[in-house]
């Protein structure tokens, strides 16, 4: 069975893989004389433990770990190819100071609230500070840039949105109050910049709220900030590991410190 995972805004994964091996609702007499003679391991639920999946993507997530460890239950065991990533940081042209912060969170459940937390008491509070702008807010997420949407409305935060659904005319407007500084903010979505690719300038800062699903996205995304002086990234260690290397992934893990520099 091929079953296509849908982008995190339609149906979640975690129900379609719990739906596939249970019964049909329009079963034909046939396929009941199959599970009465032959598969009655579906009428005691344990079809989970026959299961076959397969698991193929470019770009290894969080999500895709736990629908692995989690949900995958075959009786016969599991093989999981394991990628070593050398990272994209020396992909980064421009000579830019990147600082990777570490935020709590008390489990995997609770990381967005924790991210979006961090970022409201944290980071937000030294944006609102600063008299300088062109700071671009890169969320990878649909549901984080709504989030962070209706964050800098409700702070009343001088900035403009591109996001996939957002119209031309509203982007040209965007890039042209960003470039000339009439918005301090320009919050940006890499699905926008999946689909477009948009040539953006006038940015000085750069904060990642939350790394790329892509990892060449990185470094394409630091080019914007042409005349950068120090880039922010608040992210979860666990997926940093196409961004920076699985060597430097492991010691961000393992390490007691809360910011890391790469220059």
């Amino acid at each position: 069975m091929e079953v296509k995972l849908p982008r995190k805004r339609d149906v979640p994964r975690k129900t379609i893989l719990i739906s596939c091996h249970q019964l049909k609702l329009n079963s034909n007499s046939n396929n009941l004389l199959y599970l009465f003679s032959d598969a009655c391991w579906y009428l005691d639920e344990q079809a989970r433990y026959y299961r076959q999946t397969i698991i193929l993507s470019s770009h290894l997530t969080p999500e895709m770990n736990a629908l692995f460890n989690g949900l995958c239950l075959n009786y016969e065991g599991k093989i999981k190819l394991a990628t070593e990533f050398t990272g994209v940081l020396p992909k980064v042209q421009l000579e830019i100071r990147q600082v990777y912060e570490r935020f709590d969170a008390s489990s995997i459940g609770e990381l967005d609230d924790a991210r979006f937390e961090y970022f409201c008491t944290k980071v937000y509070p030294k944006i609102q500070e600063s008299d300088e702008g062109g700071v671009l807010l890169f969320a990878s997420s649909y549901f984080e840039y709504i989030r962070l949407s209706s964050f800098l409305k409700s702070q009343d935060a001088s900035f403009c949105r591109i996001g996939e659904a957002t119209s031309q005319q509203d982007i040209s407007r965007a890039r042209l109050w960003f470039f000339e500084g009439q918005k301090k903010i320009l919050l940006y979505s890499e699905r926008s910049h999946f689909f477009h690719r948009y040539k953006i300038r006038g940015g000085h800062h750069l904060v990642i709220y939350s790394l790329p699903g892509r990892k060449d996205f990185y470094p394409e995304v630091c080019e914007y900030a042409r005349r950068i002086s120090k880039s922010q990234v608040q992210c979860a260690f666990f997926s940093s590991g196409p961004i920076v290397g699985t060597s430097s992934a492991r010691r961000l893990i393992s390490s007691d410190k809360d910011m890391f520099v790469f220059c």
